[in-house]
């Protein structure tokens, strides 16, 4: 009897079936990885930009004006701002749009509590406002309006 060395046909198309699945799975992973790559520089450059405006307004708390309780979330003129992806402001509709409220405690009119939300703007089907919960960026701080 003769032994017979290397592959048959059918023992090919399997490995190449085998090899084709492995590398379908492994482009859907990078595809992923890709976008969760996106979504986490969004939400690092959302924070700066949280960062950056309550740095601002608390610098300031002396003499900020009092908002409604949800104009972090809400478009209230005078407590939105759209920027751009540095961080510029721009007078439409930017790559982020920046939020916040300032709100008395009513506890004491002199402690303030202070949010800053911010969101980057990318077209989202049925939706005509700006934002993106996955991506956003909120800070919240309480401040007092007097010096201690």
């Amino acid at each position: 009897m003769r032994t017979e060395r290397g592959t048959t046909l059918v023992e090919a198309i399997i490995g190449i079936g085998i090899l084709a699945g492995a590398v379908v799975a492994l482009a859907g992973l990078a595809s992923v990885a890709t976008r969760h790559s996106a979504m986490a520089r969004e939400r690092s450059v959302a924070t700066v930009l949280a960062l950056q405006k309550m740095e601002a307004l608390c610098r300031d708390v002396s003499s900020l004006p009092a908002s409604s309780a949800n104009a972090w979330a809400a478009d209230t003129a005078g407590f939105r701002e759209y920027l751009d992806a540095h961080g510029n402001i721009v007078a439409g509709r930017g790559a982020y749009v920046r939020r916040w409220s300032v709100v008395p405690l009513p506890s004491d009119a002199n402690l303030l509590a202070i949010q800053v939300d911010v969101t980057p703007c990318r077209p989202r089907s049925g939706v005509a406002g700006c934002g993106d919960a996955r991506s956003h960026a909120r800070l919240a701080s309480v401040r007092s309006r007097t010096a201690w």
